[in-house]
């Protein structure tokens, strides 16, 4: 059976959940912000990324190129 203390001690925890929820907002401004801040910093490190990679394949293709060439002329 439940006891005196037990209810009290029900209603209370249900009477403090009920304000503090309340009570409790997220400024989703600021969240907003900084998520657009970090992904913007991502897609621009990304960027450099690639355009690094590109360079390095389009010189490496060259490089090949020039090295077919001079080899059939050396045929």
């Amino acid at each position: 059976m439940i006891n005196l203390k037990t209810v009290f001690v029900l209603a209370l925890l249900t009477t403090a959940t009920s304000v503090s929820a309340d009570e409790f907002a997220i400024d989703t401004l600021d969240l907003h912000a900084t998520i657009a801040a970090d992904l913007a910093e991502g897609m621009e490190m990304m960027q450099q990324n690639l355009n690094e990679d590109m360079t390095s394949m389009l010189i490496a293709t060259e490089q090949a190129a020039e090295a077919t060439a001079n080899v059939t002329r050396s045929e």
